[in-house]
């Protein structure tokens, strides 16, 4: 059976312009479990107020770290290997071998 082309209008036709508009891939989305500890008091408390904001108790979870994590999202980590005393060190160095070089000349 011959595939038929279906085009919007006569002009387009005759141009022989035909629109396959695909939306793009999205990005898949990763996700990593995680698992922690409430006591059976918190667990109790929690219940509660999903029930009365008929919601999960995940769906709650999953919107209060959600908010919590917009604040860091773009924030670069700020790791420092070197200790501050290391820099002073070697700046000290440096500048001890330009006093002798210039006493020598």
């Amino acid at each position: 059976m011959p595939k038929t082309i279906i085009a919007k209008t006569e002009e387009q036709l005759k141009k022989g312009i035909v629109h396959n508009k695909k939306k793009p891939k999205r990005k898949k989305v990763k996700y990593k479990k995680l698992s922690f500890k409430i006591t059976a008091f918190q667990k109790e408390a929690l219940e509660i107020f999903c029930k009365r904001h008929k919601t999960t108790p995940v769906r709650y979870l999953k919107s209060i770290v959600n908010k919590q994590a917009i604040k860091y999202r773009n924030e670069a980590p700020q790791i420092s290997y070197v200790s501050e005393n290391q820099l002073q060190l070697f700046e000290n160095e440096e500048s001890s071998s330009k006093k002798s070089k210039s006493k020598k000349k």
